[in-house]
């Protein structure tokens, strides 16, 4: 306990050193007895736009505010890409220790992990048919590293471990397991904690939520924020966000926070397996958004084996851009096929099943089928569709929720517990045939009525993430 309060107000000191502003109404306070790790509290009453903390962009740990970035080409962080440059930049300030500008820094961030790219095969498989482990990518990322990572840290490697005559040997060491799991955990720590760093006019654009898609983010500039990273997240009960001067990173509050309350941000609509994936943990204010993938190469299968695959007809579909990896089922109250079945997914459908003079003229026009209107032989297939993805799961959903309500704990942020991990999965996988089920039960009525018309409230778009469809992050 001691250990870890005089590391919080080691920070503290450090971060007003850097300029930073803290509104002394709150607190950065120890919240394990939850399982939050440690959170912004109020202690006094807080007025709505309150200013609660300013960041100078000076303290923010960036590729721009690192001394490695004025000791190695522009070039070669640009050949790297946001992500990667900025786990170089956190390798280069974690290894050099108490000599870093963030050291004190450093020793408030976790250094263990419960995000799915620390869990054991074992507890992977409690995911079942999850989609969401596909999107893991520890293999890809380990490649990435070593392709990638490891020649510029080689290249520079008199740079990176400078004064040491061991520099070149270290750095061909950086490939060995031990240096690849602390790659691991400095990009687990970006995916966890970073925020793109924007002007104060921000270039991309963005929903009316003020959110972009992951994909998007990806072009822009990571940067990890002290204090602003220390807030926990909440879906229903965000009361803070951080807005971007030309200076400064302003935390203000977005309503009244009353003495006590703690400080939350959001994560934006995130289903809680990516919040699993991403963050390590899961909570119900974020079951709201939760989704199942139906798989292409799922759709690609039944369509084949129905005889009804058409290779000209999903490269006119992928001129569309109607194709991708995976389409989503979501989450609707009361659940309904026009709210929460991808339209794209049904237009896939109903394009593959149409009669080959109906398709020759909506292609000559460049069009595709409404849809707002699935037909009876659509219908059958989709039912078909999610009756076999259903099939891909080990349990059933009444063998899950005999075994859900002794996983009421789940919830909190960074258990250690094999036990809270297969906990959590159930969750996951059990929110997902949920939705599963619900489209096949309306699927089959809407069979048995041959067809039928949807009113459909949501566009057809192409917000897609990194590894799936749909999916928002924080802006």
């Amino acid at each position: 306990m001691a250990d870890f309060d005089e590391a919080s107000q080691a920070f503290l000191a450090w971060l007003r050193h850097t300029g930073a502003e803290i509104n002394p109404k709150i607190k950065l306070e120890d919240l394990r007895h939850r399982d939050a790790g440690r959170g912004v509290v109020a202690i006094q009453d807080i007025a709505e736009h309150e200013l609660l903390f300013r960041i100078p962009r000076s303290a923010i740990l960036s590729v721009e505010n690192s001394l490695l970035s004025s000791e190695i080409p522009a070039s070669t962080f640009n050949a790297l890409g946001p992500w990667l440059s900025l786990i170089l930049v956190m390798l280069y300030e974690n290894l050099n220790g108490s000599s870093s500008n963030w050291s004190s820094y450093f020793s408030v961030l976790p250094s263990e992990f419960n995000t799915l790219m620390f869990w054991t095969k074992d507890e992977l498989a409690e995911l079942q048919a999850s989609a969401v482990v596909d999107k893991i990518g520890k293999e890809s990322a380990d490649e990435m590293f070593l392709e990638q990572l490891v020649p510029v840290i080689i290249e520079i490697s008199e740079v990176f471990f400078a004064g040491d005559t061991r520099a070149k040997q270290k750095a061909e060491e950086m490939r060995s397991p031990a240096n690849l799991e602390l790659m691991h955990k400095m990009g687990s720590l970006i995916m966890a904690y970073a925020f793109d760093i924007e002007s104060s006019t921000p270039p991309k654009n963005v929903d009316e939520d003020g959110y972009a898609s992951e994909e998007e983010d990806e072009a822009l500039p990571k940067g990890m924020v002290p204090l602003a990273d220390m807030l926990n997240a909440d879906a229903d009960q965000c009361n803070a966000r951080l807005f971007y001067q030309d200076r400064y990173l302003d935390m203000k509050a977005l309503k009244p926070i009353k003495a006590g309350e703690e400080v939350f941000n959001d994560y934006g609509p995130l289903p809680r397996s990516d919040l699993l994936r991403r963050y390590g943990y899961i909570t119900d204010n974020y079951a709201q958004y939760d989704v199942v993938e139906i798989q292409m190469d799922l759709v690609a299968d039944l369509a084949t084996a129905a005889g009804i695959w058409s290779t000209e007809r999903v490269e006119y579909l992928d001129e569309q851009e109607i194709l991708d990896s995976g389409y989503d089922i979501t989450v609707s109250e009361p659940f309904t096929l026009q709210e929460s079945l991808s339209p794209e997914l049904i237009i896939l459908v109903e394009t593959l099943l149409l009669p080959v003079e109906e398709f020759d003229r909506i292609k000559q026009k460049g069009k595709l089928p409404k849809p707002e209107k699935i037909t009876g032989a659509g219908a059958k297939l989709l039912h078909k569709i999610v009756q076999t993805r259903i099939a891909q799961y080990a349990t059933s959903l009444e063998e899950d929720s005999r075994v859900l309500h002794a996983d009421s704990t789940v919830g909190g942020v960074t258990s250690k517990s094999k036990d809270r991990r297969f906990a959590m999965a159930r969750a996951v996988r059990s929110a997902e045939k949920k939705l599963l089920r619900q489209a096949e039960e309306a699927l089959a009525e809407l069979t048995a009525r041959g067809g039928g018309a949807l009113k459909r409230q949501r566009d057809v778009d192409g917000d897609v993430e990194m590894g799936g469809t749909g999916k928002k992050q924080r802006a």
